[in-house]
């Protein structure tokens, strides 16, 4: 992911920062501010092979948070138990005959759906949960075809906090999300862009 906003900062009168999205995998992803990438943080955190630097630094150490904290709420939905009404399945039979609004759901694989403003939710809590950033929006996009499961493309524009480090906290956004696919909606997310829109100063906050 590439911040053109690596201070923070968004001078007065112009333009918001853009960090578009990157594949998963490729090696161009925007670091950490320490210089490390969060997804081989995140692996060391699940392995338990932290070495001393991801011990020590402060940005390292954060995304370990973000890490436990999004095993937390995965939990937190796992021990959920689903009780479907009685007449669930007329009630399915009738939206796919009647076909609708078939644009809100988001296809899981094998005949599971999600539903697309529940999974958006989701994301803009990812956002929330981080130190410096608020989320505004989120949009989410998914491909048809003939993969049942196609990878998520996610558009998401947030606030930060005036002096945050946008390129630091960004890639742990970016990471949570990708995990937060995986782990807690069950569809991979391929994409992630971030639109930085406005600030906000904490003191006013107070």
């Amino acid at each position: 992911m590439k911040c053109t906003d690596p201070a923070g900062l968004v001078p007065d009168g112009g333009s918001p920062a853009e960090v578009p999205g990157t594949d998963p995998g490729s090696a161009a992803a925007e670091p950490l501010a320490c210089g490390r990438d969060a997804a081989l943080v995140w692996d060391h955190a699940e392995d338990g092979e932290l070495d001393e630097h991801e011990r020590t630094c402060p940005h390292c150490r954060s995304t370990v948070s973000d890490r436990e904290s999004l095993g937390g709420l995965v939990g937190r939905m796992a021990q959920q138990r689903l009780r479907p009404p009685p007449n669930v399945l007329e009630q399915v039979m009738g939206a796919v005959v009647a076909d609708l609004r078939p644009h809100d759901l988001l296809s899981l694989g094998d005949g599971a759906w999600l539903s697309r403003p529940a999974a958006a939710a989701a994301l803009r809590h990812v956002v929330d949960s981080m130190g410096g950033l608020r989320a505004r929006s989120c949009r989410i996009e998914q491909s048809s075809g003939p993969d049942a499961a196609l990878p998520l493309r996610v558009a998401v524009t947030v606030t930060a906090r005036f002096g945050v480090d946008l390129a630091s906290v960004t890639a742990r956004v970016r990471q949570m999300m990708i995990s937060a696919g995986d782990r807690a909606l069950g569809v991979p997310v391929a994409r992630v862009d971030i639109h930085v829109e406005d600030v906000w100063d904490e003191r006013e906050d107070a």
